[in-house]
């Protein structure tokens, strides 16, 4: 009897516990329940309150919250926004921000992802934005909680810049180019001078030579005219090589492969340069024919009169819609800063390339030569 009534007191006294403890877990439980309630609260605050547009998507882009700082900035009701992709108010190219946005959330390690990108507001105008989302987990969900910033006005801005910046290399192309021209005068009129303008004198003082006043003079005048003949062949042959380098007829005849391979064999006697040409088969744009053969031209004198080398190599291949070219030589090198090339000459080759929407690379160490590459697209112009 004794062992009975002790047992059922333990077994109360158990039951009190349990009872006790059942108290403390729903206590526990019940302020959980608040505190989640409370962190629910704060949440759905800012996220309504905030001045920035913001909303939550899911894994297929389908908006499922919206805040009405981001219905302020786009001009629909929440009915509009809610259960739309969000790709349906993108266009064109910038969809692909998105499908970016979503692969790298949703299937690799990374938790957040930041964009600037372009948004069609209801009246179909468009509007820059940058976009930063963050994956959440909600009920066993994983959510994208987005930030959207409108960046119209620096976007706007950005865009005065880029003007301004192009506005000054155009002054400042323009300054290069009146630079050349100036240059390229100055050497016509030094051949000019000192190659034509000296055979014609010649001329002149062999035909002064030449008597009316005997037939013994004969002989004499028969010399001064053979030795005339003969500077007259030679200023015909100078005259046309001033003439071939301000007008390069092979080049108008038979296009950009032949007047470089002419030019290589011409400028040959001093550095050895080896040229390659690809392609070309079928001419292309004039203008950028001649661009091509003035800047191959041009880096050629180059090699001749500063690299102190001896050989050079020229290569130009077409590769599909652009034509590459590259120039080297073996001399001695100089220090590039930055990478801008030092000089007018690279310079102005420099802006012809930017101006065609190409890109230009130099590379050159001391003692160790020099190295050019230009990539010019074809429907540049």
């Amino acid at each position: 009897m004794q062992n009975t009534v002790q047992q059922l007191q333990d077994e109360i006294t158990s039951l009190k516990e349990l009872i006790e403890q059942t108290a403390i877990n729903q206590e526990e439980k019940d302020r959980l329940q608040e505190e989640y309630q409370r962190s629910q609260n704060r949440f759905r605050t800012i996220f309504e309150q905030s001045s920035l547009g913001k909303k939550i998507i899911d894994a297929d882009l389908r908006i499922t919250k919206v805040n009405q700082a981001l219905l302020n900035i786009l001009g629909y009701t929440q009915e509009e926004m809610l259960g739309k992709k969000i790709t349906d108010l993108s266009i064109g190219k910038f969809k692909a921000d998105w499908k970016k946005l979503q692969h790298t959330l949703w299937t690799t390690d990374m938790s957040s992802f930041s964009i600037d990108t372009c948004l069609i507001k209801k009246d179909n105008t468009s509007v820059w934005v940058h976009v930063t989302t963050i994956l959440i987990e909600d009920e066993d969900k994983m959510l994208g909680y987005t930030i959207i910033e409108d960046v119209s006005e620096r976007k706007e801005l950005e865009r005065l810049r880029n003007l301004v910046t192009q506005q000054q290399q155009r002054h400042h192309l323009a300054e290069m180019v009146l630079n050349a021209q100036e240059e390229e005068r100055r050497r016509i009129a030094e051949s000019l001078h000192h190659g034509l303008g000296q055979v014609l004198f010649g001329v002149k003082l062999s035909l002064n030579k030449i008597k009316f006043n005997g037939e013994h003079e004969q002989h004499g005048n028969e010399d001064a005219l053979r030795y005339s003949m003969n500077l007259l062949n030679d200023s015909i042959i100078e005259c046309r090589r001033i003439s071939h380098d301000l007008i390069p007829t092979l080049l108008e005849d038979r296009g950009l492969k032949s007047a470089v391979e002419d030019i290589c064999r011409q400028l040959s006697n001093t550095v050895k340069f080896y040229c390659t040409v690809k392609g070309l088969e079928e001419r292309i744009n004039p203008v950028i024919e001649t661009a091509i053969y003035r800047m191959v031209q041009e880096l050629m004198m180059n090699i001749i009169k500063h690299a102190q080398a001896s050989f050079g190599r020229v290569s130009i291949k077409e590769h599909g819609d652009e034509i590459h070219v590259e120039v080297e030589d073996n001399g001695k090198g100089f220090e590039t800063i930055d990478t801008e090339p030092v000089g007018i000459g690279l310079q102005t080759i420099r802006y012809k390339v930017n101006l065609l929407g190409g890109t230009f690379n130099i590379s050159s160490t001391l003692g160790k030569g020099t190295q050019i590459s230009i990539v010019i697209p074809q429907k540049a112009i």
